[in-house]
């Protein structure tokens, strides 16, 4: 429901974020365009605004989020080789919503308990979906009492504009180098809470209003 122009837009005029993830699902064709919107002299608003490359991959297990990529991943692999397939080049792996399933929306689900024996490099413990309140809380715990947790990040997962920044991922230092590394050192924490039911209505009335849009002027609505 936004292209990567709207996304950087927003971001830099109603968020306190310095980085950004763009993570579309088994797709790098938003990060690219992202690149290139930010790159233009008339964005030099866009000029602290750091862009990190990545993607949502569709895993046999669930969705696994992987930063720092150069090209995909093949979806359908398991959580193992999808991880390891991410740290091949060079990547962080993310386990995204662990815990998330909805019925009849399977390609939402993430890793489940995977998560708890897997090298992931972090897991998301705090994602803004309403559905992810009690899951969040699972996750955090259960992460928190393994021998080695992993890197606790929030992410809004957002498919609208005013779900961007409702979670956030809080780190020493600034921009995506200081994020990598709080990462790797595991001095990362998770902020924000998810969006309510208010917030859901809105998000069906927008959808509504963007589905007519299309149909109208003849867009391509892609659904994920």
């Amino acid at each position: 429901m936004m292209s990567p122009a709207m996304v950087l837009n927003y971001v830099a005029v109603n968020t306190p974020l310095d980085t950004l993830a763009i993570t579309d699902h088994d797709t790098m064709d938003g990060w690219e365009q992202a690149q290139e919107f930010k790159s233009r002299p008339e964005n030099d608003h866009l000029a602290d605004l750091d862009l990190i490359p990545g993607v949502e991959i569709s895993s046999r297990d669930g969705h696994i989020i992987g930063l720092w990529l150069h090209k995909l991943v093949p979806k359908g692999l398991d959580t193992l080789e999808t991880i390891a397939a991410i740290h091949e080049q060079g990547g962080i792996a993310m386990a995204a919503h662990p815990f998330a399933w909805l019925p009849g929306l399977q390609q939402f689900a993430g890793v489940g308990l995977k998560f708890m024996s897997s090298p992931f490099d972090a897991v998301e413990v705090r994602n803004s979906t309403p559905t992810e309140f009690f899951n969040n809380m699972r996750c955090q715990r259960m992460n928190k009492n393994r021998p080695q947790p992993a890197a606790e990040v929030g992410s809004s997962d957002s498919h609208f504009l005013w779900a961007i920044a409702r979670t956030w991922t809080e780190f020493p230092g600034k921009g995506a180098t200081g994020l990598r590394k709080a990462i790797q050192d595991r001095t990362t924490r998770a902020g924000g809470l998810t969006w309510g039911p208010l917030s859901l209505l809105n998000y069906y009335r927008d959808r509504r209003r963007w589905r007519k849009f299309c149909t109208e002027h003849q867009v391509e609505l892609r659904y994920v």
